[in-house]
């Protein structure tokens, strides 16, 4: 798992294009597991511009067509039965994540006179489809779906709403490729909680008291690959690959000192490691 800041969905936290491609790259069978291992690079916190590196890790387990996903930070169960040559599927289930954003000290000598955040546990559920066999051949897949999650442990009281849409394809019987796009909205008090400035902040670090409003946080584009070492894709064995994530963050988010002062609006991901289906 990672051990930085929470990250965004689309990023995969856990090297996306080794876990995707088991479920979209080959015939589906009743049952099958895929796991991975890598290296994450991520801001130091959510609008940072400062970079760390982190272990990162994930498994799919699909037993009689209900799906178990862990990537990085988070857990989601697919409780829509999957059967096999099925092209088209509704996916829905529960969702629980580790939001662990400015819960390290960060390297910024500002930011880090500033108390530190605590790890979040957030939980709710998501929706969605996929379809396959869209474009380019019967293997590639379009999927979308709409999580919900809020606060469990009362730490920022609030909820995000992350819609996502990707779109995988294999390109030969070894290497798959994709692309995602996704946006964070999030309510008030989560704002003010990790991008806002109280007086005491503000007296300890020098920065100016903000008190930012919920709404639209980020949007973000991705580009994951995956490459099959034994040559195909539909069997079973090992895989590398890895992805990269723009995220933009947006209005009063951006406007933020931590983040207009202190570090970036522009923030960046990658991931690279590697896999095995079974």
């Amino acid at each position: 798992m990672t051990f930085t800041a929470n990250l965004p969905l689309l990023a995969g936290t856990a090297i996306t294009a080794l876990l995707v491609t088991p479920a979209e790259a080959r015939e589906r069978a009743p049952d099958h597991v895929a796991v991975a291992v890598g290296v994450l690079a991520t801001p130091d916190y959510e609008g940072s511009n400062d970079y760390v590196l982190s272990p990162a890790g994930g498994a799919i387990v699909e037993v009689h067509g209900i799906t178990l996903s862990w990537r990085g930070n988070a857990v989601s169960l697919d409780l829509v039965p999957d059967y096999k040559d099925q092209t088209f599927k509704i996916t829905a289930g529960p969702y629980a994540n580790l939001n662990f954003d400015r819960a390290l000290v960060p390297s910024d000598p500002v930011v880090s006179l500033a108390r530190k955040r605590k790890v979040a546990l957030e939980g709710g559920g998501f929706i969605g489809f996929s379809k396959t066999g869209v474009l380019t051949s019967k293997y590639d897949t379009l999927s979308a779906r709409v999580a919900l999650s809020y606060d469990l442990g009362n730490v920022h009281h609030s909820f995000m709403v992350t819609p996502t849409v990707e779109y995988v394809m294999p390109v030969s019987h070894s290497t798959l490729v994709g692309a995602l796009v996704s946006a964070d909205v999030v309510g008030t008090r989560y704002a003010r909680y990790y991008f806002g400035i109280g007086p005491n902040s503000s007296a300890l670090t020098g920065l100016p008291q903000y008190q930012p409003r919920g709404g639209l946080k980020s949007a973000s584009l991705a580009f994951l690959g995956a490459v099959a070492l034994h040559g195909d894709l539909q069997k079973r064995g090992p895989l590398v690959g890895g992805t990269i994530t723009y995220e933009r963050l947006l209005g009063d988010f951006a406007d933020s000192p931590l983040v207009a002062q202190r570090g970036s609006p522009n923030n960046f991901y990658a991931t690279v490691g590697v896999g095995y289906q079974f």
